[in-house]
């Protein structure tokens, strides 16, 4: 019995190793429900599936929530393995190196229905119309352009709600944000009062549609490695059905 005994001490001791050289990522993320947030289930649809792709490869994962320009800039710098998550931006492409894509999204202008949005084929339309955008948000090259030279009127605050809640008091106009995103914090009784989400609308054509990724800091030595485990995990979770499950648990209102 003592052998027996001293055997399952050292395979217990051999478990516990393995455990402690499993190796982690630190990834820095924000709030971005219902793809991203502390208070959310599994942390939001996006960090669970980057939590559980990385889980396929035997990797670890700690999220460190933060506001997003802070997550990008310190990402940049090698801070933190990974930022999740971010749309496409070719003003970050020198910087970091995009993962396959983990979700689409399609950003639409949210207003007032008794403030109907004008026709617009450009965005230099809308120079007429007071947007707003959140801080630390990407949006798209051509948008930032046009706002930095005056060709349209953009104001800028800390978060999607607060710019939400100026549509709502018609301090600007219009602010565009993932759909989802935008009528999610519209629904939530701890943000707007009931009836507020009835005040809205949203603009037909869309800002952008665009994909979702895992951002790596470019220059770090762990990087390429890490982006070939992720998108092995990510695959293997599409490839079983994991992935579909979680976009269903998404629709119906998991996160």
């Amino acid at each position: 019995m003592r052998g027996v005994a001293i055997i399952l001490w050292w395979l217990l001791g051999l478990s516990f190793a393995g455990l402690a050289r499993a190796e982690t990522v630190a990834i820095a993320t924000g709030e971005f429900p219902p793809w991203t947030s502390e208070g959310a289930r599994y942390g939001g649809f996006v960090n669970r599936v980057v939590a559980a792709a990385f889980a396929r490869v035997g990797i670890d994962v700690k999220f460190t929530y933060m506001p997003w320009k802070r997550a990008e800039a310190e990402t940049r710098v090698g801070r933190y393995d990974a930022s999740a998550f971010w749309l496409a931006s070719q003003s970050s492409e020198g910087d970091f190196i995009l993962s396959d894509p983990i979700s689409s999204h399609k950003e639409v202008f949210f207003h007032l229905k008794s403030k109907p949005f004008p026709h617009w084929e450009t965005l230099s339309d809308l120079h007429a119309v007071k947007i707003g955008a959140t801080l630390g948000y990407t949006y798209t090259g051509e948008f930032w352009a046009l706002a930095h030279d005056g060709k349209i009127n953009v104001e800028v605050a800390a978060r999607d709600e607060l710019n939400l809640k100026k549509v709502a008091i018609g301090r600007i106009d219009a602010f565009p944000v993932d759909e989802m995103t935008g009528w999610l914090l519209l629904s939530n009784p701890k943000l707007f009062l009931p009836g507020v989400k009835n005040m809205f609308a949203t603009e037909a054509r869309p800002l952008r549609a665009t994909s979702g990724y895992l951002r790596f800091p470019r220059d770090q030595p762990r990087t390429s490695r890490l982006l070939e485990k992720f998108n092995a995990g990510l695959l293997a979770l599409k490839n079983d059905g994991s992935y579909d499950r979680y976009l269903q648990e998404l629709i119906s209102g998991v996160y």
